[in-house]
């Protein structure tokens, strides 16, 4: 490739013509701490357009010998060109080349570049093409960003959704200290029962107590006054240590 080439390709990529993927994609390597690259015109162009991230292919440093051939041959220049991140240029054609900030003076050889107002258009369409990029790639983020918010408000309002009709609802679980309804069951079962006997210990104390004036239970027991003997309409005063719930009086009618 020549400098007429190069600068072809450099218009074609600012003018929009080309893109990256239009051609083939340039090698690199793993070396010392940094990926080194082969197709050093490709590169070159692509730095001087200010294209950013491009895709590549990654290979590995010994599977192409090319990778040891370069890296050899640039030992001698790679502290003038800042381990390699500028070039030199030998130009070897009349078609005029662009100044470029990639270009490194003392190991370049540039005969017929572009004049100034030429030169200030060039400048100005890779300004051009670098603020269509950026805010490309504002947009992109934008609306990866609004994206995920909605992605993330879905699973929100998934997690707070009450079932539909005619799905069967999930049970909550159960407290701890909150007991199961099948013993709560049981133990109502046995208060009804000892509230039971409990009534037919009164019916047997009024009973009893028509001739003794006392309960079987040991409560207190009186009689109210009636002018005619008959039914006997008794009150039963339980005291709190006969029972284990609260204390309760009953009137009971002994026949």
């Amino acid at each position: 490739e020549t400098g007429g080439s190069v600068m072809t390709l450099i218009d074609a990529i600012l003018h929009g013509t080309k893109t990256v993927r239009d051609m083939p994609l340039i090698r690199v390597a793993w070396k010392r701490g940094a990926y080194w690259c082969v197709d050093n015109r490709r590169l070159f162009v692509y730095k001087h357009c200010q294209l950013g991230e491009i895709p590549v292919i990654v290979m590995e440093w010994k599977s192409m010998r090319e990778f040891e051939l370069k890296w050899k041959n640039g030992l001698g220049s790679r502290a003038a060109t800042s381990e390699g991140r500028r070039v030199g240029m030998i130009q070897r054609t009349d078609t005029p080349l662009c100044r470029s900030p990639v270009f490194e003076p003392s190991l370049s050889e540039l005969t017929n570049l572009l004049d100034p107002s030429q030169q200030r258009k060039h400048d100005e369409l890779i300004a051009a093409n670098r603020r269509r990029r950026d805010k490309q790639a504002s947009a992109r983020s934008m609306a990866e960003s609004k994206s995920a918010e909605v992605a993330a408000a879905d699973a929100l309002r998934g997690l707070l959704q009450l079932p539909s009709e005619g799905k069967p609802k999930a049970d909550a679980a159960p407290d701890e200290d909150e007991e199961p309804p099948t013993k709560k069951r049981k133990k109502g079962a046995k208060k009804k029962a000892k509230a039971g006997a409990k009534k037919k210990s009164l019916d047997a104390a009024a009973v009893d107590s028509a001739t003794t004036g006392k309960s079987s239970s040991g409560a207190a027991v009186s009689a109210a006054p009636g002018p005619t003997p008959g039914p006997v309409k008794l009150t039963v005063a339980m005291a709190e240590d006969s029972s284990d719930d609260e204390a309760y009086a009953v009137e009971v009618t002994a026949m």
